[in-house]
């Protein structure tokens, strides 16, 4: 519990002060491990993401969620690695919701589509699998999500500029990642991209802390 109260003092120095974070930084060059898709299935089967459910992991969703939907009678939205449904759990309680979630990994495709069943029977929630970093959406969203996923894709920049062609006039980037160095490092390249629209830190009691935010494309 120490550690992770003293990691969150210093990532949120991080935040206004980047040098905090390349310190922290062990391999500072190092560029994201790609995951083929039987690596994130293997890891799905084993469990290792079933804890993700539990109401204390999930502060950073509800207040995503939110953010997104804030204002709107109906909310389109595209979440991208969307694991077995975690991030839904807390918008599908907002009215007027419609959403595609995505995933490498079949498996946690496949538990999605059974816990949603209900959801997709109706007609308001589809999971496809696909690789996150260039998915080919064939329409436009009010909103496209990144539940702590932004590591694990392609070049951040590369990857922004491909989906903000499917975002509806007015719509936003909205993202949520654990506050570690690297992802950090991550988010100042973000801001440098679009214009932040809302920024908040989350922590958990147990020393968990995320970083929440909504950003809009810069249009040339």
């Amino acid at each position: 519990m120490a550690y992770f109260h003293w990691r969150r003092a210093m990532e949120l120095a991080a935040l206004d002060r980047p040098w905090v974070g390349e310190l922290l930084l062990r391999r500072r060059f190092e560029k994201p491990k790609f995951t083929p898709p039987e690596g994130w299935n293997a890891e799905y089967e084993r469990g290792e993401y079933d804890r993700l459910v539990r109401t204390e992991q999930r502060h950073h969703h509800r207040l995503l969620a939110g953010l997104i939907t804030d204002g709107r009678q109906a909310t389109k939205v595209l979440e991208i690695g969307c694991g077995e449904g975690v991030f839904l759990e807390s918008l599908k309680s907002n009215q007027g919701v419609t959403y595609l979630g995505v995933d490498i990994s079949s498996v946690a495709i496949e538990r999605a589509r059974a816990r949603f069943a209900k959801e997709i029977a109706a007609g308001t929630v589809r999971f496809e699998v696909g690789d996150g970093s260039a998915y080919p959406a064939h329409e436009n969203f009010d909103a496209i999500v990144f539940p702590e996923c932004i590591e694990y894709l392609n070049d951040i920049v590369e990857v922004m500029d491909h989906y903000a062609r499917f975002l509806k006039t007015g719509g936003q980037i909205g993202l949520s990642q654990w506050m570690g160095a690297r992802p950090l490092r991550l988010w100042r390249r973000l801001k440098a991209w679009g214009k932040v629209t809302n920024q908040a830190v989350v922590s958990a009691d147990w020393g968990g802390t995320w970083l929440v935010a909504t950003l809009a494309p810069r249009r040339d």
